[in-house]
C-alpha cells in the first residue's frame, strides 16, 4: 500500500504545511474484534446543530412511540396505535400518515446510532465489572435511587477515576427500577468489600450466586459486581443484554465523562493490515498499534477543524 492510495476526500487547500510530508490522521474505533481506521475529513470534527423546537404533537408522538415499544408493537401495529392516539387530540392534522412514517424512521435511525455509539464506547474502552444495582424500599424510592446512584458514580469517577456506562431499566415481572452497567475501577481504587453470596431467586426460581459490595448495599440495596475480562465482553452476551433495554425502554444511556467513542492519531503504512470497502474505504489495523494507556485512557476529544489537526499535529493521540 502506498500513500497514493490514501488520497483524502478533503484536499486541505489553504493549509500552509504540506499534507503528504507527514503520515495522515485517522479516526479509529474498535468493532469488537479489530481496530478500524477511516481517513479524517473536516466535517467529521464539526458539531451538527439541532435547533428545531418540539411541538405538542411531537411530544404526544414520543409518548405513544415509547408506549408502543414497551408493548412490543412493530410495523403496521405500531403505526396504527400511534395514529389512533394522535387522532384523539389532533383529528385534522394534515398529512398525518407521512408525519408518523417520517418520525418512526427517524426514531429507528436514532436508536441505531445510539446502539452503535454504545458498542463502540464499550469495545474501545476497558472494563472490569458488569454491575447491577437494585434499591431497597427502606432506603430509596425510584426517584431518589436514580438521582443518588448517578451522583455516587459521578463522585467516584471524579475522585477515584472510575468509569461507567449503563442504563436504568424496569424488571419485566415487577416493573421495579434497577441499573445495569459496565465499570472500570483502576487498581487500588475500590471502595467497600465484595462478598460472594448464594441465595434463592424468586424471579428465576433457582439458587443464584452474586458478588455484593457492602458499600453499595448500605447506600442503595442489593447489588452484584460480576468480574469481566476482555474476551467475555467482546464474545459474550453482556453488550446485547444492555442493548436490549436501550431499545425497549427508551431510557437514556448513562455515561461518565472521558469515554471516547473513537480516537484520532497518525498512522504509518506498516501499522495497517489491509483496506476494505464498507460504505467507504476503511483500514484494519494491527492489534498492537493502539495502546490503552497511551492512546485511549487519557484521550479528550476537541472540536477542531481538520486543518488545525494537520497544521498543529499531536505527537500520538490528540490529548488535552
Amino acid at each position: 500500500m502506498s500513500y497514493a492510495n490514501l488520497t483524502p476526500i478533503d484536499d486541505m487547500s489553504g493549509c500552509p504545511f504540506p499534507f503528504f510530508d507527514e503520515p495522515p490522521i485517522y479516526k479509529i474505533y474498535n468493532d469488537g474484534g479489530h481496530y478500524i481506521a477511516t481517513r479524517c475529513v473536516r466535517s467529521q470534527l464539526k458539531p451538527v446543530p439541532h435547533n428545531k423546537e418540539r411541538t405538542e404533537i411531537d411530544i404526544l408522538f414520543d409518548s405513544l412511540y415509547t408506549a408502543a415499544m414497551q408493548d412490543g408493537l412493530k410495523g403496521d401495529e405500531m403505526t396504527a396505535y400511534i395514529k389512533a392516539g394522535i387522532l384523539l387530540l389532533f383529528p385534522n392534522y394534515p398529512a398525518l400518515d407521512k408525519y408518523i412514517a417520517d418520525k418512526i424512521e427517524r426514531k429507528q435511525h436514532n436508536l441505531y446510532a445510539r446502539k452503535k455509539r454504545f458498542r463502540r464506547k464499550a469495545n474501545l474502552n476497558r472494563w472490569n465489572y458488569f454491575v447491577t444495582f437494585t434499591y431497597d424500599d427502606g432506603k430509596h424510592d425510584e426517584y431518589t435511587f436514580r438521582a443518588k446512584l448517578r451522583k455516587c458514580l459521578s463522585n467516584l469517577h471524579t475522585r477515584r477515576g472510575w468509569r461507567y456506562m449503563g442504563v436504568f431499566e424496569r424488571a419485566p415481572e415487577t416493573g421495579r427500577l434497577h441499573f445495569h452497567g459496565l465499570l472500570y475501577i483502576p487498581d487500588g481504587e475500590h471502595i467497600g468489600t465484595i462478598t460472594e453470596k448464594t441465595d434463592y431467586s424468586t424471579a428465576q426460581g433457582k439458587m443464584q450466586t452474586t458478588h455484593e459490595n457492602d458499600f453499595f448495599q448500605k447506600a442503595f440495596g442489593r447489588n452484584d459486581f460480576e468480574e469481566l475480562n476482555e474476551m467475555e465482553l467482546k464474545h459474550g452476551q453482556t453488550l446485547n443484554y444492555l442493548l436490549k433495554y436501550i431499545g425497549k425502554t427508551g431510557e437514556r444511556i448513562v455515561y461518565s465523562r472521558g469515554i471516547p467513542t473513537e480516537i484520532y492519531r497518525k498512522l504509518n503504512d506498516d501499522e495497517i493490515v489491509t483496506e476494505m470497502q464498507d460504505f467507504g474505504t476503511k483500514y484494519i489495523l494491527f492489534d498492537n498499534v493502539i495502546s490503552w494507556e497511551r492512546d485511549i485512557m487519557h484521550f479528550k476529544h476537541k472540536q477542531m477543524s481538520i486543518i488545525d489537526l494537520i497544521c498543529n499535529p499531536p505527537q500520538t493521540a490528540l490529548t488535552a
